[in-house]
């Protein structure tokens, strides 16, 4: 059984990701993230807002890349990781405590909205010491072979015609909903 302070993190993205790469020449992206608890106000009825707190969430190795590639300001998130507490002083000699998360895993809240999963595969280069018939053996879900690579183009208009096609369907439903409404009748002006 492993021992350590786990936690999981919903928010959203407070600054774009920061990567860098360390004096050992490992990637490590930096996010900051924040939470605000929402509870109903027992006196009126209505949702509130309370204080948001911000964690700071660190990503290594192919973590780093993936999380600069795809967290944007302000996009939901879910992040689970162990976290630690450190303390320090402030310019002005105050005492402050700040909250590290090393994250595990990190991901969109699909809670608030769709988002996008893009499976990168690696390409390789045939050489003449490659065995015939043999595509891809690091990575044997690629069994496609070349055919099976991400065509960038063909998922952008993709989205373009699925936009297109949710606009039409629109534009159809406000149409049948004109035709079986009364017909207005219309008043001359005065």
């Amino acid at each position: 059984m492993s021992q350590g302070g786990y936690v999981t993190l919903v928010g959203f993205v407070a600054q774009d990701p920061n990567i860098r790469t360390t004096a050992t020449g490992k990637l490590v992206t930096k996010v900051r993230v924040g939470t605000t608890p929402r509870y109903r106000d027992s006196a009126t009825g209505q949702w509130r807002d309370a204080e948001t707190s911000y964690y700071n969430v660190s990503c290594w190795a192919r973590l780093a890349d993936h999380v600069r590639a795809s967290l944007h300001k302000g996009d939901p998130v879910i992040v689970k990781g162990r976290f630690r507490t450190s303390t320090f002083e402030d310019k002005n000699g105050q005492l402050r405590t700040s909250i590290e998360i090393t994250a595990d895993t990190v991901g969109h809240d699909l809670s608030r909205g769709p988002a996008n999963y893009i499976r990168l595969r690696p390409q390789r280069v045939n050489t003449e010491d490659d065995q015939a018939g043999e595509e891809f053996p690091e990575n044997p879900d690629a069994t496609e072979g070349p055919e099976g690579m991400i065509d960038e183009d063909a998922i952008e208009r993709f989205g373009r015609d699925l936009d297109d096609a949710e606009v039409a369907a629109q534009a159809l439903e406000e149409d049948e909903a004109a035709e079986t409404a009364e017909p207005s009748v219309p008043t001359a002006p005065f």
